[in-house]
């Protein structure tokens, strides 16, 4: 389990700590894998801000997170000895309202490696503007994290449509789940959620259960950006209000690449454990306060929210799947069939592998061109069931 410490102008807040440990360890990691492969790569941020910082260098906000890593990605590839590059930076940063804009305005300074373009206006309007800026050989990540659940997904295409692009939404679970009953928003609803048949599929949820609610709605919001994306993959990491289960907000992610969602999954097991840790720290502090030490167990594992559990069932459901698809798809390669299964569940890569060896030491499943001493299938390798 990691040791996390969280700053303390992210008190009460705990919730975007997690979501900013998930970016910094994402994007660190997207930005430099990626500026191997493109000369361009673009960050977008349709509602910029910035909003209450308190870190240096806007370090905890998603856009000084973003900006900061694509900083060090070109510093790295410029200091490569034999692989040099010089990888064009560029940021297109959104926001509407005049204070914070005229803020925003000044942000390039402190980031003069990355080309920073402020953009006045709401980010809808602004998206197919920037969308037309992009140098089609550029790669593009977007982050559209708004305050409330208002939005078009229509309006977004000419930008999330690019074939080389990835996207993170901050989907407002908790204040769009309140509303959805509403005949006065279902437009609004129409607009986040285009071509789904959203309206019969929670109403069926709905008389099942609220976490059955919740997946329904959930899986509505990511078939619209699979849809109006034209994603391959698109995966979730649930965001909880501190100290407890009920979900905030998820980051909703879309990739057409297998590495993209291998990072993903990597980077968001990774703020499962902030989370947990953090969990379990407000757990501690409750007793503390009350009066109420303990002796032998570890703050973490009396979370409300107990990411490990959460995990043992992703990886059981996810060995299911891998059944169900060597029962249909016989001779799949391996290389397609991993990618599928971390966009369906939260496991990483190297998990996959090792599940897939073990049923396949088991007798369950078989692959062809198995090579001898491979502890994990390659990606060649064709999958059967026994």
């Amino acid at each position: 389990m990691i040791d996390i410490e969280v700053p303390p102008h992210y008190a009460g807040r705990e919730q975007a700590f997690v979501k900013h440990h998930f970016l910094r360890n994402y994007l660190g990691r997207l930005i430099h894998k990626i500026a191997s492969a493109y000369d361009e790569v673009v960050y977008v941020d349709g509602y910029s801000g910035p909003w209450k910082s308190g870190g240096e260098a806007y370090a905890d906000t998603s856009f000084g997170i973003a900006l900061q890593s694509m900083t060090d990605a070109r510093q790295s590839w410029l200091d490569m000895p034999q692989h040099r590059r010089s990888v064009r930076m560029t940021a297109h940063l959104v926001e509407k309202q005049t204070q914070p804009f005229a803020e925003l305005e000044t942000i390039g300074t402190l980031f003069p490696q990355v080309t920073v373009h402020p953009h006045r206006g709401d980010f809808l309007n602004v998206a197919p503007t920037i969308a037309a800026r992009i140098p089609s050989r550029a790669f593009t990540f977007s982050l559209i994290d708004p305050k409330g659940f208002k939005l078009d997904l229509k309006e977004l295409r000419p930008l999330l449509a690019r074939p080389q692009s990835e996207v993170v939404f901050n989907f407002m679970f908790d204040f769009a789940n309140r509303f959805t009953t509403l005949e006065s928003l279902g437009d609004t609803y129409d607009r986040l959620l285009p071509g789904i048949d959203w309206r019969p599929r929670i109403a069926s949820a709905e008389a099942a259960g609220p976490a059955e609610r919740k997946a329904a709605f959930l899986a509505c919001f990511k078939e619209a950006v699979k849809s109006v994306g034209g994603y391959k993959y698109v995966a979730d990491v649930d965001i909880r209000y501190p100290g407890t289960n009920r979900t905030f907000y998820f980051l909703v992610y879309g990739t057409r690449e297998p590495p993209g969602i291998a990072v993903f999954r990597d980077c968001q097991i990774k703020a499962l454990e902030a989370q947990s840790m953090i969990s379990g720290q407000r757990s501690l502090q409750k007793r503390e306060t009350a009066g109420q030490g303990w002796l032998f167990d570890s703050s973490w594992e009396t979370a409300p929210v107990s990411h490990r559990q959460f995990l043992d069932q992703q990886l059981e459901a996810a060995k299911i799947s891998l059944m169900d698809i060597a029962s249909a798809e016989a001779g799949i390669q391996w290389g397609k069939v991993w990618p599928r299964l971390l966009a369906d569940h939260a496991i990483r890569k190297k998990d996959a592998g090792s599940m897939a060896a073990a049923l396949r030491k088991s007798g369950a499943i078989a692959f062809r061109g198995w090579e001898p001493n491979k502890r994990i299938p390659a990606d060649g390798y064709e999958l059967h069931r026994n």
